[in-house]
């Protein structure tokens, strides 16, 4: 006896599940409502997508938005609130360039930028064994050339995929960065008093 219960119990589940998955409620005819608990899922007072949407202007088109104020498209925007690259490039780097600061630089190059450019700043960072395109060197002519200031620029606001890092270091830190930076170039490139102070 309590087996054929189980059984019918069952059924009915089984019944009723059916009813739920040929959706018959939602087509209006309402006659298995009583099976059906999740009705509601069926009908629910919703848009669907692309769907006009009463509440938007009547000059958007059918089923779009706009998009939102200050919105950054993909392809950037000039940020008011940044200053320019090449006002930025006028600084001059704070931090004296002594033997700890270089050590300390070259601890917080290793912490936060040598995952893509690699410990010598060639772009050769783990992050191209992950599949990622690997990063310009550090040591390029025109890297050679930049300003200390438009360095200081690019890592506080990032350039190209490079995101900006003035959450992950402090101003002085960012300094001491640029600082090691010309130390890593310096080592490739090295100039006469470096030469004479190795003879």
């Amino acid at each position: 006896m309590r087996l054929g219960l189980i059984a019918l119990a069952l059924l009915s589940i089984s019944f009723s599940g059916c009813i739920y998955e040929l959706g018959l409620p939602a087509d209006g005819d309402t006659t298995f409502q009583r099976f059906v608990p999740v009705h509601g899922m069926h009908q629910q007072t919703k848009f669907k997508d692309q769907q006009a949407q009463p509440m938007f202007r009547d000059d958007q088109p059918e089923g779009m938005r706009y998009l939102p104020p200050q919105t950054v498209p993909v392809d950037g925007q000039y940020r008011a609130d940044r200053p320019d690259i090449e006002e930025t490039a006028q600084l001059t780097n704070p931090v004296p360039l002594t033997e700890s600061n270089l050590e300390y630089g070259r601890y917080l190059y290793d912490e936060q930028c040598a995952v893509c450019h690699g410990t010598t700043g060639v772009g050769d960072g783990p992050v191209i064994d992950a599949g990622f395109g690997a990063p310009p060197t550090l040591n390029s002519d025109s890297m050679r050339r930049m300003p200390d200031g438009q360095i200081y620029h690019i890592i506080t606001y990032g350039q190209g995929l490079m995101w900006p890092y003035d959450n992950n270091l402090t101003k002085m830190e960012r300094w001491a960065v640029v600082n090691y930076v010309r130390a890593l170039q310096r080592a490739d490139y090295p100039q006469p008093i470096d030469l004479d102070r190795l003879r």
